[in-house]
């Protein structure tokens, strides 16, 4: 049976485990108790070392529709929104930083904090007929849970400029074209291969990805020279794990591993 929270369901089956945003009647946008309850789980997850993939998506026909307009005009000046904002970006850092693989299957269109949720995960899987963009420029405002930033790093910055400037969405062929997304797919399949995806790294040894993942950002963050530096150190720890005593003895013996994150 799922965990219930208020604005999002929970569950766990093996090492995947999958949140479900769950206000389809506001199109899963995001209010601020669905940000505590994103914090929650993203504790949870990070406690639970039996979790080994986690995938996002949204209930009924959005992966979500952004901030909750309703929730935000009713904050009291500039202050209540600057502290909406520190949380929300709070949250979603934690999800980047998180030391587990995160997929977004995005269902249906994602727009504003939706599509900086999805950002924020490892991979994303896209439905052919769902939208990704930030449209708040259209509202007076501009991304503020590291939109501007993330699309800045995952796209050509002409590309960033006209999503931000514009605020309108790139199709899911335009978001597969400039690398935005990994895989497109029929509606009907989103879920099942984000899943999939899921199962796959599940079995592999939790220590490499989790050290792959940590890498990779340094890749994007930090110079090259110190870049392959933390690649060699990490490297020579994975040597000394179990995992790897185990995913070389399989090879040799030409049957599958079994790793215990060890």
């Amino acid at each position: 049976m799922p965990d219930e929270y208020q604005t999002l369901t929970y569950v766990r089956d093996g090492g995947v485990a999958l949140v479900r945003l769950n206000r389809p009647q506001r199109l899963n946008a995001i209010s601020p108790q669905m940000v505590q309850d994103l914090k929650a789980v993203i504790e949870r997850v990070r406690e639970d070392l039996d979790v080994r993939a986690l995938v996002f998506t949204g209930e009924g026909r959005a992966f979500s529709a952004g901030a909750d307009i309703s929730e935000l005009v009713k904050l009291g000046g500039p202050p209540d929104f600057l502290r909406f904002i520190e949380r929300i970006q709070a949250t979603y850092n934690a999800l980047e930083d998180l030391d587990r693989p995160t997929i977004a299957a995005i269902n249906g269109l994602a727009y504003g904090g939706g599509c900086e949720l999805a950002l924020a995960c490892d991979l994303r899987i896209m439905a052919e007929a769902a939208g990704i963009g930030v449209p708040e420029i259209k509202i007076g405002v501009l991304p503020g849970a590291g939109g501007t930033q993330r699309l800045a790093h995952m796209l050509p910055p002409a590309i960033a400029k006209q999503m931000v400037y514009f605020g309108e969405p790139l199709s899911s062929a335009d978001a597969l074209r400039h690398g935005l997304v990994n895989a497109v797919v029929p509606h009907e399949q989103v879920l099942e291969t984000a899943l999939t995806w899921a199962r796959r790294l599940a079995e592999l040894p939790p220590l490499a990805l989790r050290s792959a993942k940590l890498l990779v950002h340094a890749g994007v963050n930090a110079d090259l020279k110190t870049g392959v530096e933390a690649e060699r150190q990490a490297v020579a720890f994975l040597f000394g794990t179990e995992d790897r005593k185990e995913g070389m003895q399989a090879f040799l013996e030409k049957r599958g591993p079994t790793f215990s994150g060890r």
